[in-house]
């Protein structure tokens, strides 16, 4: 019976051990045994294949920090083609993952294994690179090179000039999760080495105070996360004028900043913001903006936010999650929720809203002044005996309702409202579970009077 509990716990049980071994398939051997089967592969069959920096399908920007693995591509239909035992000898490697390997980057905890020279030919067709949580602690070596140095492999430079850069065709680079690499950590020169770079991952590294300025010199990039790191203060004010300028998402969460530039505001493929978990009291006047006619989704949780900013419906058009709990938010303006049509997500709990709210106002009992019988609130004499307007607009609650007295939720839009942790929402339960106790007692008591007439 397939329908019984057990069946279906195993089931799942099944399904997770399928999952696991489908997506943590580590190629087992070393990194110079990696390396060398991809340069043998690259001298074997020079790319005829158009560069594969250019393939929209490399511009994801979810992240995969899974163990080492190798994707290969065949250099005649640039399709994957690694269980093809006929084709195995024209496949060129373009991607590998050399994440959790710390131990095989010792006694250095730097790259230098990565440059040898003879491993130059495999350096030029990688697409993809991941050195997640190998224990670096300096990148020295991803830097400008003349062309007489010991890399320039087949003395092709000669006469002492430039070397060509070291990752040609190089999309995406994951160093994330390498806590001891900080600004120190990289080469001046190190983004000259990496001239189509698009995905820049550098979670939980040690970068700060401020950005890297050879990070910030990555013209290209499209998708930047540096969450966890040690930046502080105001973010880099060029970013969006200067630096940047193609950003589709930006993540600066968990870092401990104080204020972000205006330039931001002008990022006009931007879709994503995320900047939970800093020190932020209010974001610059024209952050968003008009200019970000892209921007889906704004994190702006656990900060120290004490307002909305207006300039929030200067992309009503197109934002679709606005995450906000956590701050001190203590009202919302009047127009929000009627103007930003397209919202699905909007977290708002865990704010201050309705703090020192009287319960003759909208923070009080749904039967007091302020919010009708039926769960309305009501607008007129509101200011009266010096009672403050409710902290929830009318077109607010038009449109997603009161919150739910158990769950703190506003239910009745297809967006739904998160507003448990809020005084409001605090009271509106507190009070409910009063009632539902009062109930209680009333029916206990009536329950016994039937019975103790009976008996009589």
């Amino acid at each position: 019976d397939t329908s019984r509990p057990e069946y279906k716990s195993f089931a799942t049980f099944l399904q997770s051990i399928i999952i696991i071994i489908m997506f943590v398939k580590k190629d087992l051997r070393k990194i110079p045994q990696i390396l060398a089967d991809a340069t043998s592969r690259a001298v074997a069959s020079p790319p005829s294949h158009p560069n594969p920096a250019d393939d929209d399908d490399n511009n994801d920007d979810g992240n995969d920090n899974e163990n080492s693995n190798t994707t290969k591509k065949n250099d005649k239909n640039n399709s994957n083609n690694a269980d093809d035992d006929d084709d195995d000898d024209a496949t060129i490697v373009t991607e590998v993952r050399f994440a959790r390997r710390a131990p095989e980057f010792l006694p250095s905890c730097g790259v230098s294994l990565l440059l040898e020279p003879r491993y130059r030919p495999a350096l030029d067709n990688l697409v993809q690179l991941s050195l997640y949580d190998c224990g670096l602690q300096t990148l020295t070596g991803m830097e400008l090179q003349s062309s007489s140095s010991s890399l320039d492999v087949g003395g092709t430079g000669g006469g002492g000039g430039i070397a060509p850069p070291l990752f040609p065709k190089l999309t995406s680079l994951d160093i994330g999760r390498n806590p001891k690499l900080t600004n120190d950590s990289l080469p001046n020169t190190f983004h000259t080495q990496f001239p189509r770079l698009l995905q820049l991952w550098s979670d939980d590294c040690g970068f700060g105070p401020d950005i890297p300025p050879s990070l910030l010199e990555m013209e290209r990039l499209e998708v930047v996360r540096m969450t966890g790191n040690r930046l502080e203060g105001k973010l880099e004010g060029g970013i969006g004028i200067r630096y940047w300028k193609s950003a589709r998402v930006l993540a600066f969460d968990g870092n401990k900043l104080s204020g972000v530039g205006k330039g931001i505001g002008k990022l006009k493929y931007l879709e994503k913001l995320h900047l939970r978990g800093n020190k932020l009291v209010a974001l610059p006047e024209g952050v968003p903006g008009g200019d970000n006619s892209n921007l889906t989704a704004i994190g702006l949780s656990s900060n120290q936010l004490t307002s909305l900013p207006v300039s929030l419906l200067d992309v009503a058009a197109t934002l679709k999650e606005l995450y906000l709990n956590g701050n001190q938010i203590e009202r919302l303006p009047e127009g929000l929720a009627e103007k930003l049509v397209g919202l699905t997500k909007l977290n708002l709990a865990h704010n201050i809203i309705g703090n020192g709210e009287k319960d003759t106002s909208a923070a009080g009992s749904q039967s007091t002044r302020g919010i009708t019988n039926d769960g309305d609130v009501t607008m007129e004499d509101a200011e009266d005996d010096g009672i403050r307007p409710p902290p929830l607009p009318q077109d607010f609650v038009d449109r997603f309702g009161m919150p739910d007295p158990l769950t703190g939720m506003c239910t009745k839009d297809e967006c739904v409202v998160r507003m448990e942790g809020n005084p409001m929402a605090e009271s509106i339960r507190k009070k409910h579970l009063e009632e539902e106790k009062r109930k209680a007692k009333e029916m206990a008591m009536e329950t016994e009077a039937e019975t103790t007439e009976s008996i009589q």
